[in-house]
């Protein structure tokens, strides 16, 4: 029970989390005076859920760097575009694909920084 614990919830956690606000209607984000703070913090969010979901992943795939990015790239992928869909049924939200873009920016540049790393290690290890 307890590498559950360390390996898949927080994953499942941060990912409650992004339903849940996404269930919020007429959320609103505070103003920043920053050019597209939304999409960054999009990019953020999806970042940081990226790199729990990379690190379940690769606990049931262990050793499998290439396998550990598909599945956590298809996973991410699915989740955004749905996430993007069901805001379209919360009164006061939509679905916006620049949203989603900065969702698979930022997990794509996290996925793709943690298989570099981890293959890295691989190599060093072997060597």
């Amino acid at each position: 029970m307890r590498p559950f614990f360390i390996y898949h919830f927080p994953a499942i956690a941060c990912a409650t989390t992004i339903i849940t606000l996404s269930s919020v209607p007429n959320l609103t984000v505070p103003e920043v005076r920053f050019l597209a703070s939304d999409k960054v913090a999009h990019f953020i969010e999806y970042a940081v859920f990226a790199f729990l979901v990379y690190r379940s992943f690769s606990h049931l795939f262990t050793g499998r760097i290439t396998r550990t990015f598909l599945f956590s790239g298809l996973f991410l992928s699915l989740f955004a575009l749905t996430d993007e869909i069901y805001q379209h049924f919360i009164p006061g939200r939509f679905t916006d694909a620049y949203d989603f873009a900065s969702d698979l920016i930022g997990a794509f540049l996290v996925l793709i920084l943690l298989s570099m790393l981890a293959k890295k290690r691989q190599r060093s290890l072997r060597a």
